[in-house]
């Protein structure tokens, strides 16, 4: 007869991790993470409002300097407002004051805005772009327009 020998088995050594590894994994994993998430989000909304006043400030020189060249060639005192193009929600205002009737001088305001009640009106808290310039009335200026 066959003698059967009785042989204990030995329990291999587990290769995984224990639950409370994986959470303390977690925990240090969302530790690191969220900050960098959140100078993520910030860096965006910062860059955002970079490109808006870079966008407002080119765009309000370009008015004043078109109104510039139009006012010494015209004297026309008319004012002029409207959306800036390809940017939704931005907006301009250019307005022309006659610093004293037949004075020669005229005062030429170029505003630039983020429209942000949609109102088309600038608005006390609206993030806005200035320049004020002052033109003087002169003959050679009117010749080299006509």
């Amino acid at each position: 007869m066959k003698q059967q020998v009785m042989t204990k088995s030995v329990a291999k050594p587990c290769k995984g991790q224990t639950l409370l590894e994986m959470i303390a994994a977690t925990v240090i994993i969302a530790i690191a993470l969220v900050p960098a998430l959140r100078l993520t989000r910030d860096s965006i909304r910062v860059g955002r409002q970079t490109e808006n006043a870079n966008i407002l400030t080119t765009y309000s020189v370009s008015k004043l300097e078109e109104h510039m060249a139009l006012t010494a060639a015209t004297w026309d005192a008319t004012t002029a407002s409207g959306a800036i193009p390809n940017y939704p929600g931005l907006r301009f205002q250019v307005t022309k004051v006659d610093e004293g009737f037949g004075s020669g001088l005229m005062r030429i305001t170029s505003i630039t805005y983020e429209d942000g009640n949609g109102n088309g009106t600038w608005d006390v808290g609206e993030r806005n772009v200035v320049f004020v310039t002052k033109i003087a009335k002169n003959v050679a200026y009117e010749l080299e327009a006509s």
